[in-house]
């Protein structure tokens, strides 16, 4: 925007008759310029924004994945050990009996066996304690095995580990094999000579189902 002038007139001094006006009556008034007045806007500093990461540094990102758990092992397990009912859990010289015999004898024993009839024993050392802790446990080893791969399939089908089904199913093949150790042997016989392949893979294919 450009300056106004502002004028300031002064009064011309008349002279007398006859006389002529000199030349500083004449003079132009002086013309004075006054500047603008400036107003003065306040002047913003903008904060300087913090970088996300300064340039030339790499920044490294860790990507976590969960991995997925493998459900084909336990179903291997499962499988193995409804397989194994159908293979010899007794074995004698060519003579097997499957696990699903077992299960039939055991039901007929159960039918045939009176109340008093388990307590005909005095008491007997502990070798014999042993003896009938193990074939009890052994003959009812297919009613287990059977019990085991309906829960831990159950377990699977909705979306659960059957690990603690395995570890109980472990357990009990290792008592077993504990108990056999300690069962008295007479003439180098010893009861693992009597124990099939359909035992063995029941009882250890509880394996599959401790996998993650």
């Amino acid at each position: 925007m450009q300056p106004q002038p502002i004028e300031y007139t002064q009064p011309v001094q008349y002279t007398q008759p006859g006389q002529s006006p000199t030349p500083d009556q004449y003079a132009q008034p002086a013309i004075q310029y006054t500047q603008p007045q400036q107003t003065q806007q306040p002047v913003q500093f903008a904060q300087p924004v913090q970088p996300m990461m300064q340039a030339g540094q790499p920044q490294i990102v860790y990507v976590t994945q969960e991995k997925a758990p493998n459900k084909a092992l336990p179903w291997i397990g499962v499988g193995l050990i409804l397989v194994s009912l159908f293979l010899p859990y007794i074995s004698v010289m060519g003579f097997g009996v499957s696990g699903f015999e077992m299960i039939g004898l055991v039901g007929e024993l159960m039918d045939g066996v009176d109340g008093g009839s388990l307590d005909d024993s005095d008491g007997g050392d502990s070798g014999d304690a042993f003896m009938t802790i193990g074939v009890i446990m052994f003959m009812l080893s297919p009613l287990f095995f059977i019990f085991s791969a309906i829960v831990s399939a159950l377990a699977l089908l909705m979306k659960k580990s059957p690990r603690i089904m395995g570890v109980i199913h472990l357990s009990y093949g290792v008592i077993l094999i504990i108990l056999g150790m300690l069962m008295p042997s007479e003439s180098g016989i010893s009861v693992f000579d009597f124990i099939g392949i359909g035992f063995y893979m029941g009882a250890f294919s509880s394996g599959f189902l401790l996998a993650k």
